[in-house]
C-alpha cells in the first residue's frame, strides 16, 4: 500500500506526512549508511548495534549516535537521548521498525521491544503490513521521566523537532502499543502489576517554541483494563500551535516503589505537519527533491499536463490536488 504524503489542505496549508516508508525516503545517506528508512531498523531488537552501539553500551557522542531526519518533506528530526554516560536506546529515543505480531504472550517481552501489536497480523513476528493503514514501517518510542529520583529527567525525554529550525504545526500522528507494553498492561510481569480498574497510562506531548513551553496535549493508552489502545489511534497535536520541538513523556498510575513501572513505549506512524500552500495553481509544493519535476501522472500511469481535482503521482509520490 502506498502512503499519501500530502493528503489534505485547507485555505492556507497542506499536510506533509512522515510515513517512514522506503518509497517516501529522500534524505540522502543516513546514520546507518543506507538510503532508505528500513536501513535504520535494528536486528536484534534489543542490543542491536544501531541502537546500542558496537559495544552494546551505547555511543560516546551525539555525532556517533542513532538519528534520522525526514529531509525535504516534513523536516522532522530525532536522535537518541543522553543518559547514564552515553547515547543509547535505553536512555530514550525513536527507533524505526517494521516488526509486528498479534501474539503478546510469546512476543511480549523486552526482547521484542520494537514489535507493534497488530491484531490483524500473524501469530509469529512479521516484517510487512504492521504500520498504520497496513503500511510497513513506523517508529517506536522508549523513554519517560517521572521525577521519582530513580530515572532520567525531562531533559532526556524523546522528541521530534524541525531540522531546519522553522516553527510549524504538527497536526497529528497515529499511535498504538508495542507487544511488550500491551502484555504488561494485560498480564503484568516481575517488575509491574497488570492494569487494575483504577490504573491508567497516558502519553503527554509538550510543545516548545524558541525554547519556551507553549502547551501540552495528552492521549490515554489505557484507562482501566477495559479501555486499552489496541489499534492505531489518532493523536491530535494541532492545539500546541506552531512549535520548533515536541517532547513525549509516558506516565501513569503504576508504581513498584521505584517510580513508573509499566514499559514506557508507544508506536507511532504517519506524522502530519502543516506547510503553507505555495502560490502555484495546484497548491502542491515540492515535497521531495528526488525526481523533482512538474510532470503529473494519474493512477493509470498516464501523463497529465493540467491536473484537476484528484489523486496523482508527482515527484515519485502520491498527492491530492484540490483546486
Amino acid at each position: 500500500m502506498s502512503a499519501i504524503c500530502a493528503f489534505a489542505q485547507s485555505e492556507n496549508y497542506e499536510l506533509r506526512v512522515l510515513t517512514f516508508e522506503d518509497q517516501d525516503y529522500c534524505g540522502g545517506t543516513n546514520f546507518s549508511g543506507g538510503n532508505d528508512w528500513s536501513s535504520l531498523i535494528d536486528d536484534p531488537q534489543y542490543g542491536g548495534k544501531l541502537l546500542y552501539g558496537q559495544s552494546g553500551m551505547g555511543f560516546n557522542s551525539l555525532e556517533e549516535a542513532y538519528k534520522w531526519t525526514d529531509t525535504n518533506n516534513t523536516w522532522l528530526y530525532s536522535c537518541l537521548s543522553e543518559g547514564y554516560g552515553s547515547w543509547c536506546y535505553w536512555s530514550g529515543g525513536h527507533a524505526i521498525s517494521n516488526y509486528g505480531s498479534k501474539t503478546i504472550d510469546a512476543y511480549g517481552d523486552y526482547q521484542h521491544q520494537l514489535t507493534v501489536y497488530n491484531h490483524n497480523g500473524t501469530d509469529d513476528v512479521s516484517r510487512t503490513g504492521n504500520g498504520h493503514n497496513g503500511s510497513d514501517n513506523f517508529a517506536v518510542q522508549f523513554g519517560y521521566s517521572d521525577n521519582s529520583g530513580y530515572g532520567l529527567g525531562e531533559d532526556a525525554l524523546p522528541f521530534l523537532e524541525f531540522a531546519d529550525n522553522e516553527a510549524r504545526v504538527i497536526d497529528h500522528m497515529w499511535v498504538t502499543l508495542n507487544t511488550y507494553a500491551l502484555n504488561c498492561y494485560v498480564s503484568g510481569n516481575d517488575l509491574t502489576a497488570k492494569i487494575g480498574p483504577d490504573d491508567w497510562v497516558k502519553i503527554v506531548a509538550t510543545g516548545y517554541k524558541n525554547d519556551a513551553k507553549v502547551g501540552t496535549v495528552e492521549l490515554y493508552t489505557c484507562n482501566g483494563p477495559e479501555h486499552i489502545v489496541t489499534d492505531w489511534t489518532k493523536f491530535d497535536l494541532s492545539s500546541l500551535g506552531e512549535v520548533n520541538k515536541v517532547t513525549f513523556n509516558i506516565t501513569g498510575s503504576s508504581d513498584n516503589g521505584y517510580g513508573f513501572s509499566q514499559p514506557a513505549y508507544f508506536c507511532y506512524d504517519d506524522v502530519a505537519v502543516r506547510f503553507p500552500i505555495s502560490g502555484s495553481e495546484t497548491g502542491v509544493d515540492d515535497i521531495c527533491t528526488k525526481e523533482a519535476d512538474d510532470v503529473y501522472y494519474d493512477l493509470q500511469g498516464r501523463s497529465v499536463i493540467n491536473p484537476s481535482n484528484g489523486i496523482y503521482i508527482h515527484a515519485g509520490r502520491k498527492v491530492i490536488i484540490r483546486k
